[in-house]
């Protein structure tokens, strides 16, 4: 194959050329072999926040520092039809929803025609091995993200059911003090005390006055909106799909979620009247100077 590739003549060479030069592939080889749409995301296998980009996947470590620089507003959905297998790379789900309300437009066979009426979206449908009922399709939100030691590529994070109630109380929590998500460093840890992966949100710091801009121009670009998933990529490819990867499950015919772990369904607390509540104390971020120092320099050109 070698030999081949170095005595390639100048005509077909020119045609290479041609192809690299428009950015276009051998229509032949594409209707078997694609490489679809590389979408820079965040996976948190195994415990560990890992930057994937381009078949390239990079472990960074236990937490992360990142700037939220979008959300999809809707509850996204992901079902899988097997159970796990330890071996195989790659699953794609059966049927996912990224707006919640209907399935994919590239899924062949969707498993309803609206996820409203779904039986895999009903409360029940899946019951945990501690007898709490679930759904055997997964809720799940679609975050845009900024890793703060580089804040040029935009990253897809996939929060899962179980780390959604952290984000929203992390948003609340800001808001209470006008601040928005999108003008503080968040870092993202795991709890200590679950048993997978679940997904924790901290305020580490500020981000700093000369990157105020860049991230206002962010919040509405096509690369947030592809990441979350509310528009597909311009390049040609597969439409957007949920992570890939499965993880271990306890039921033989419930699903399994990449980087999506359920957590028990607790039950409903009793309703009990409005009290007014005192405005909560605000901790001090506690930033030392060097990282202050060191966001202070990214955003330098």
């Amino acid at each position: 194959m070698s030999n081949m590739i170095a005595n390639v003549p100048a005509h077909i060479a020119a045609r290479i050329a041609a192809r690299q030069q428009a950015g276009t592939k051998s229509s032949v080889a594409s209707a078997i072999v694609s490489d679809g749409v590389s979408i820079p995301r965040i996976s948190i296998r195994a415990g560990r926040y890992r930057l994937n980009e381009e078949g390239v996947e990079t472990t960074v470590g236990v937490t992360l520092d990142t700037i939220i620089v979008g959300a999809n507003p809707r509850v996204s959905k992901v079902f899988y039809g097997k159970a796990f297998d330890a071996s195989a790379e790659n699953v794609r789900p059966d049927c996912w929803s990224n707006d919640g309300l209907k399935a994919d437009a590239s899924i062949d066979a969707p498993v309803h025609s609206a996820c409203a009426d779904c039986p895999n979206n009903v409360l029940g449908s899946k019951i945990l091995p501690s007898g709490a009922k679930s759904k055997l399709c997964a809720d799940q939100r679609h975050l845009a993200v900024v890793a703060a030691a580089d804040p040029t590529k935009v990253y897809s994070l996939t929060v899962p059911v179980s780390g959604m109630k952290a984000l929203r109380e992390y948003f609340k929590e800001l808001g209470n003090y006008g601040i928005g998500p999108e003008e503080v460093v968040t870092e993202l840890g795991f709890d200590d005390a679950a048993s997978f992966p679940k997904i924790t949100f901290k305020q580490k710091g500020y981000v700093p006055e000369k990157a105020i801009t860049r991230v206002d121009d962010l919040l509405a670009s096509d690369s947030v909106k592809v990441a979350t998933r509310q528009m597909a990529p311009t390049a040609a490819g597969p439409a957007l799909a949920a992570p890939k990867a499965q993880t271990a499950i306890a039921a033989p015919a419930a699903p399994a979620v990449d980087d999506a772990y359920e957590e028990e369904a607790a039950a409903p607390a009793p309703v009990v009247s409005a009290q007014p509540k005192t405005k909560p104390t605000v901790a001090p971020v506690k930033a030392s100077d060097e990282l202050a120092a060191k966001l202070d320099s990214l955003f330098d050109e």
